[in-house]
């Protein structure tokens, strides 16, 4: 039987080595090669991130079946929900994260003005 860290010590490394190769690539590629790569390569990697996202599916309750049972989520037992770490990293990489949460930034724009009225009332 196979130690599990013996696999995914250089499966780690293999991955990291590749994304690393792939970023200087195309750090150092003149436009025509950027643009090959950038054709054969991204769809990869948009079929890689897929893969692992949906690892991270939800399940019915809407909480990640994979986060769910880490150390860290046993802080946030009382029902506050955290996101996903692995959606959560793909929106801020993305830039997306105030479509991910557009009640959050309402709310927050809302404290805002109360914090403003306060301080002009003292």
């Amino acid at each position: 039987m196979l130690d599990s860290e013996a696999i995914a010590g250089p499966l780690q490394v293999s991955v990291h080595q590749r994304l690393d190769d792939l970023a200087r690539s195309a750090g150092l590629a003149d436009e025509e090669h950027a643009t090959e790569l950038a054709r054969r390569e991204i769809p990869l990697l948009v079929q890689a991130l897929r893969a692992v996202l949906a690892a991270h599916e939800p399940d019915a309750r809407g909480r990640c079946r994979i986060c769910r049972g880490q150390s860290a989520r046993r802080l946030f037992r009382r029902g506050n929900r955290m996101p996903c770490r692995a959606y959560l990293a793909v929106q801020l990489r993305l830039g997306t994260i105030e479509a991910a949460f557009p009640q959050h930034r309402h709310s927050k724009h809302h404290h805002h003005r109360r914090a403003t009225h306060l301080h002009s009332v003292s």
